[in-house]
């Protein structure tokens, strides 16, 4: 390995003593007191080192960082603010078996996807109203679990299918938080997937809260033309998913 410069070994530190995981040149100038074209030139020289590595433009991770931490544990670090969400937070729960080749993560701002050691990551944008029930678990920043199933009936596109959420209501569900989830989402679709799918399990919950929410006709599966409706969810369903 190339010799380390005293300036390159100060960046190192400093993102080492903050715990940082993705920093940007400003950090850098911040950190340093240096011009930005001194920056730069740090910066262009660490990478050519390998002593970090750009995961897009103008954003950086130390190479040990890089290295030590799970994917999920860097790519909420990499635009903010962000959890890790849908189909990923059904995988990262293990309430589902199912590995998503891509990275879902939920976000209040528009973000481009990008690649990252390899794999596909998705940012589905959200009114701020809706960035709610997220957890650090460890160095993860995900969704809980009842936050996960409502997010995946907002968002079924993201989330491998009604059939994947379908497969995660189960009895370790805090059916009260999801009821509560649901209210604060304000969704009429959600609250009648949510409705129907713990009715189809057997799962008990306060189901006149539920439908207060109802004041529309939806799908289960938006993408499927389905005509059989069940009139106490207000829900068009398949009969196969009975």
């Amino acid at each position: 390995m190339e010799s380390i410069a005293k300036r390159e070994a100060q960046v190192i530190s400093e993102i080492r003593s903050r715990d940082m995981v993705v920093f940007t040149h400003k950090d850098i100038d911040r950190f340093l007191d240096t011009s930005k074209e001194n920056t730069y030139r740090i910066m262009g020289n660490m990478v050519e080192k390998d002593l970090v590595k750009r995961v897009e433009k103008g954003k950086f991770i130390l190479t040990e960082t890089w290295n030590e931490l799970d994917i999920y544990e860097i790519v909420p670090e990499i635009f903010q603010p962000s959890y890790i969400a849908l189909w990923s937070a059904l995988h990262y729960h293990d309430m589902t078996d199912q590995v998503p080749r891509t990275v879902f993560l939920i976000t209040t701002k528009r973000k481009k996807p990008l690649k990252f050691q390899g794999q596909k990551i998705r940012y589905v944008t959200v009114k701020r109203s809706l960035f709610f029930g997220y957890e650090r678990y460890g160095k993860v920043l995900v969704s809980d679990m009842e936050k996960t199933v409502v997010d995946c009936l907002r968002h079924p596109e993201y989330s491998g299918g009604i059939s994947q959420v379908r497969d995660a209501i189960s009895h370790e569900l805090n059916t009260e938080k999801l009821v509560e989830y649901c209210k604060l989402m304000g969704s009429s679709a959600v609250a009648s997937r949510l409705g129907y799918l713990l009715d189809l399990e057997g799962i008990k919950f306060e189901k006149k809260e539920l439908k207060e929410i109802i004041d529309t006709y939806s799908k289960l599966d938006p993408k499927q033309e389905v005509p059989d409706l069940n009139s106490e969810w207000k829900l068009y369903v398949r009969r196969d998913i009975r």
